[in-house]
């Protein structure tokens, strides 16, 4: 596993332990709200790879604010695809997945960047 990766969890443990809730689990509410069917770690479906986000929104500062909104907003992009809105997620949920989405990096042998925006 990535070391970026193992330290954004233990990030999210922590915050989570402290305010006493459960720890949001990013995968899991990424499988939950389906978000998979559109998206993979590596590579483009009918939406961009994780990874491609990751390195759009590699240098900004608000990176984690911008893709949480939106996941939670949706957003139309250049192609046929539209990401829907998705009002169920919670501010929390969709802070952690950005949080997750913003740490994925491409493995080796994926393919390359498709040229979707994020």
């Amino acid at each position: 596993m990535n070391p970026l990766r193992i330290l954004v969890a233990l990030a999210w443990a922590t915050t989570a332990a402290a305010a006493g809730a459960a720890p949001l689990e990013p995968q899991h509410l990424l499988h939950q709200y389906k978000c998979y069917v559109c998206h993979s770690d590596d590579v483009p479906k009918a939406g961009p790879a994780y990874a491609d986000i990751a390195a759009a929104y590699r240098s900004d500062r608000r990176a984690v604010s911008q893709v949480s909104a939106i996941i939670r907003r949706g957003q139309h992009g250049g192609g046929p695809w539209h990401m829907p809105p998705h009002p169920e997620v919670s501010r929390a949920e969709a802070d952690a997945m950005a949080r997750y989405i913003l740490s994925v990096e491409r493995r080796h042998g994926a393919e390359a960047p498709s040229t979707k925006n994020p």
